[in-house]
């Protein structure tokens, strides 16, 4: 029999979801003692004969959400929100599923507790289609929320994935992983020219194209540093590649222009000025 394969997303997504289910459980116990003690104040207030049922009703609906939770991280590994056009539609339904489930079960914990604890039967009014609603509202932020917090916490492992897989790439081949375009680009490290910061990207040239990739410049220039390329920081936003750096022309107060092989000029900082004088 052969050894089951692993799959590196899949299982970045488990370790995400595992440190998520931490998080969450302490989110929705901090939610369970806030929301008890106002429901309790509020029914005071109001002189409602069992003030105590705030805990019993928020204790079962936190539970059963609690229980329901596994079924969106289903959903969510079936139907990734990356693919939303095809995932939407699924989730939407998902979610009338989450609530009818989350609103029966609870209203039966209730009643099978409510005498035990309460010392009174529970009334929900299941009849009235308007109670319906005025959970269901609630039900659907429940889910957006929960899905949120576990797609986040996946992506933030895929990227930490990829940042290792790029950074693999980088010292055992030098050269770069560069997303663009919905594509992944590999780029030799000496083929880059120079590399300026935009906004949330930069823009990588080379002697025969630009690329506008995700990343920030110092996230490229480890990149760099790691797969033993002649690049350095010359301008808070700017890198240059010294191999291909052929004129500095002072500009004044200790600024510098570097002109490089493809023609390009790029300021160089005299905050930096060590790093790009041994090409001068």
């Amino acid at each position: 029999m052969s050894e089951r394969q692993h799959h590196p997303e899949i299982e970045a997504d488990k370790r995400a979801d595992r440190r998520t289910w931490i998080y969450f459980a302490g989110f929705l116990f901090a939610s369970f003692l806030v929301l008890s003690m106002s429901d309790q104040h509020d029914m005071r207030r109001a002189g409602a004969d069992h003030p105590e049922m705030a805990w019993l009703s928020q204790a079962t609906s936190h539970l059963v959400i609690l229980a329901m939770t596994p079924f969106i991280t289903f959903m969510l590994s079936r139907f990734p929100l990356s693919d939303w056009r095809r995932s939407l539609p699924v989730h939407a339904g998902a979610v009338v599923v989450f609530s009818l489930v989350h609103i029966l079960a609870m209203v039966a914990l209730r009643k099978a507790l409510s005498p035990v604890f309460i010392g009174v039967p529970y009334e929900f009014g299941l009849a009235d289609p308007s109670t319906w609603l005025y959970e269901f509202r609630k039900d659907v932020l429940s889910y957006a929320l929960i899905t949120a917090i576990f797609a986040m916490n996946r992506l933030a492992e895929q990227r930490g994935l990829e940042a290792k897989a790029a950074q693999k790439e980088a010292s055992e081949r030098h050269r770069l992983t560069l997303k663009s375009g919905g594509r992944t680009y590999f780029v030799d490290a000496s083929e880059i020219v120079w590399v300026r910061a935009a906004s949330n990207y930069v823009e990588v040239v080379t002697p025969g194209r630009t690329y506008l990739a995700r990343a920030t410049l110092t996230e490229l220039e480890k990149l760099l540093e790691t797969a033993g390329g002649h690049h350095v920081r010359v301008h808070r936003s700017h890198l240059v590649n010294l191999d291909r750096v052929t004129e500095i022309r002072p500009t004044g107060e200790g600024d510098v222009t570097l002109t490089l092989e493809t023609g390009d000029d790029v300021p160089g900082s005299r905050r930096y000025r060590e790093r790009y004088a041994g090409a001068a």
